[in-house]
């Protein structure tokens, strides 16, 4: 893989990455909206008769009102389904519901909360280190949405603490400022751990479908191998005879090709195996299936074509190949001897046919195009 693909590769692993981190959220945070409004339920209890019933009815509908839109837009998400890097459009909404949210507790609860009351800042500030903390596990999947929050829950209630310049009150705010010190440590190291552990996942999913298309792919012209092709083969051979529609199997020699290899080298063989791909997939529909089945032995299978159309298209293909062998290059010095069964058969059967009228064209002067006998059709 050349630095460019690598590249490629990383970017679109590094979406998915993204996308997954975003996946979890979503499917995380619907508990974290109900917790919290049993946690508002509580602290509106905590505060009742220390503050305005009319107050604390204005706090809870805000805090009410953005848990609505947060689970309206949790059930948009799983009504959406949202797949790979179409996920990162719903990153956007979810950080401005969360932070509405997490400012009406941060913001909300310090300007509530009276002022000349300890015993309630610090009730109030039970809650906040509370929700803080179940913060830095259901958004640690992005480091700077945890920190985020984390600093709209605390920074209000300790900045009150500081101005209240007492020294209870600055030991409560100092064990808050080192409790969102310490989290950002933690915070990195629990969200590194994720992003490998995502990153490690699609790495080793590439790997497979690099290795299923390895295994399947002919290496040196890029066509299927023999089993991918046979297997493909089958399945479209199976279609057309449920549907009663005609196939053609085509199988394709290059004449004299160990003279190839014994006057220019086997590079030159090479060359020629890549060039003849080359023709075919230039030649073919995109319908059409083609693979290396042999050594220099080609096989294409067309679907919905008859005998005259499969002549038609193997005809097209012996010309340009004659076309190419007229230049001096030594790798398209060559011509075809092209076999041809149509009919609907398993397979091998058809391949088994198509070989034989292959074998029938080399026989009686190559560079030509034979058509097996009818078949008789199961």
């Amino acid at each position: 893989m050349d630095s460019q693909a690598k590249d490629d590769a990383d970017s679109v692993i590094d979406t998915l990455v993204i996308a997954d981190q975003v996946k979890l959220l979503y499917r995380q945070s619907l508990y974290g909206v109900f917790s919290s409004i049993v946690a508002a339920a509580l602290w509106v209890a905590a505060m009742w008769g220390a503050v305005p019933p009319s107050t604390l009815g204005i706090w809870l509908g805000m805090l009410l009102l953005s848990s609505a839109i947060r689970t309206g837009l949790f059930f948009a998400y799983r009504h959406a389904r949202p797949e790979a890097a179409a996920v990162l459009a719903w990153r956007a909404p979810y950080m401005i519901s969360l932070f509405l949210s997490v400012s009406i507790w941060g913001v909300g609860t310090a300007w509530v909360t009276p002022f000349d009351s300890l015993l309630h800042l610090c009730i109030t500030y039970v809650f906040l280190i509370g929700l803080a903390g179940a913060a830095l596990l259901v958004y640690g999947v992005f480091t700077y949405l945890a920190v985020g929050t984390v600093c709209a829950l605390l920074i209000p209630i300790l900045v009150v603490f500081l101005l209240r310049a007492e020294t209870v009150a600055l030991l409560l705010a100092v064990a808050g400022i080192w409790f969102i010190l310490a989290s950002l440590r933690v915070l990195a190291l629990h969200n590194a751990a994720i992003i490998q552990s995502f990153r490690l996942g699609h790495e080793l999913l590439a790997a497979n479908h690099r290795a299923e298309g390895l295994a399947a792919t002919d290496v040196l012209t890029g066509l299927n191998n023999r089993r991918a092709f046979t297997a493909a083969a089958g399945a479209l051979l199976d279609l057309a005879a449920r549907e009663k529609r005609p196939a053609a199997m085509m199988m394709i020699d290059i004449d004299n090709f160990k003279s190839i290899n014994d006057l220019h080298s086997h590079s030159a063989g090479d060359a020629a195996l890549r060039h003849l791909a080359g023709i075919l997939l230039q030649q073919l529909r995109g319908s059409d299936l083609c693979g290396r089945v042999g050594g220099d032995e080609f096989a294409v299978l067309l679907p919905n074509t008859t005998t005259e159309a499969a002549r038609e298209v193997a005809d097209k293909i012996g010309k340009a190949v004659n076309a190419a062998a007229a230049t001096d290059a030594p790798h398209s010095q060559f011509s075809l001897s092209i076999g041809l069964a149509i009919g609907t058969l398993p397979v091998e059967t058809m391949l088994h046919h198509a070989d034989a009228a292959m074998y029938q064209a080399k026989n009686t002067g190559k560079n030509r195009i034979v058509v097996a006998p009818p078949l008789a059709q199961g």
